[in-house]
């Protein structure tokens, strides 16, 4: 019942969807004082968004939740496009939701989840130039997107690996192409060279906050946190396996969609696990291809009463941690 439910497009799921993250976001509303993120940001634009958040704590709340649900729907939106999990349906924002809400200590506007909603409208960008005619302009504008993220947290710049990687799986070898990801990754920082240069301030300054980007992050989960990305992980290798069993049967497109999915995912675990600036914040990351994972898996699997345990586990270890 509930995942006939929830694989359902009714009016009233739309609302809960919407509507839940904000329940569930409310007591961080009336939290006291500033959330202490562990996570660091040497860059300007991060620093300024965490100055943002100690002097507009519940504004900041408010956007970040805004920025949830709007991600949410980007994520509905792609698959709409592009038809990679089978019909429309709504669990790629359910999933992305109770993924990067889980962990109260990032509900406030971070400069980690700015630069993953970013990369969210990276894959607009190239997933459209599948079986697209000639050269596509569309890679200027996704280098474009990996550095902007990059100016925000530094350490999403990596992703231009991912670009590369997606580059080569979605297209033929196309040298232009290739160059306009290049430029498209070099011209914010162009334009940043000159603002400095202007106001008359050492571009080694800014170079120095780089460094300062790969500090290490000190965080510590909570019990209930570490149990319910336990499950995660779980879920996780579930959808894993599943996923290998029906990707053969799959459409092309589809295929190399996923593929696209896993080396963002794969990505964004080795850049946690290198990185000692990535901190908690790496779940706005993660969450992204995990929502399509999880939904493939859901929208996918036989309705018996073992998958029904396995959705309503995720619920309700997500409620767990609120109490």
């Amino acid at each position: 019942m509930v995942l006939k439910y929830f694989n359902s497009n009714r009016i009233s799921l739309v609302w809960f969807i919407s509507l839940f993250p904000l329940v569930y976001w409310i007591p961080s509303f009336f939290s006291s004082g500033y959330f202490q993120h562990p996570e660091v940001s040497g860059v300007p634009l991060g620093r300024l968004v965490l100055a943002f958040n100690r002097d507009f704590s519940f504004l900041s709340s408010l956007l970040a939740l805004v920025l949830i649900i709007i991600n949410g729907y980007l994520l509905i939106q792609l698959n709409t496009n592009h038809i990679f999990i089978p019909g429309r349906t709504q669990l790629p924002a359910f999933f992305y939701s109770i993924l990067v809400i889980s962990i109260t200590s990032l509900h406030q506007l971070t400069p980690q989840l700015i630069a993953s909603s970013l990369l969210i409208l990276l894959l607009f960008r190239i997933l459209s130039t599948y079986k697209s005619e000639g050269v596509s302009l569309n890679f200027l504008d996704a280098g474009l997107l990996v550095s902007m993220a990059s100016l925000f947290y530094f350490p999403a710049v990596i992703f231009f690996l991912f670009l590369l990687a997606a580059l080569i799986i979605l297209r033929p070898f196309i040298w232009r192409e290739w160059t306009f990801t290049l430029i498209g990754l070099a011209l914010p920082y162009l334009f940043l060279a000159s603002v400095y240069y202007l106001i008359d301030l050492p571009f080694a300054d800014y170079l120095h906050d780089i460094s300062a980007s790969w500090q290490k992050a000190e965080h510590h989960f909570r019990i209930k946190e570490i149990v319910n990305l336990s499950y995660v992980a779980v879920m996780l290798i579930i959808g894993s396996i599943f996923m290998m069993g029906a990707i053969d049967s799959m459409k092309i497109h589809a295929r190399k969609f996923f593929l696209v999915f896993l080396e963002f995912f794969l990505l964004s675990v080795v850049i946690y696990l290198i990185v000692p600036g990535w901190g908690m914040g790496m779940i706005f990351f993660t969450a992204i291809p995990l929502a399509y994972l999880f939904s493939h898996y859901f929208v996918k699997c036989r309705r018996n009463w073992v998958n029904e345990i396995l959705f309503l586990l995720l619920l309700l270890l997500l409620l767990w941690q609120r109490f």
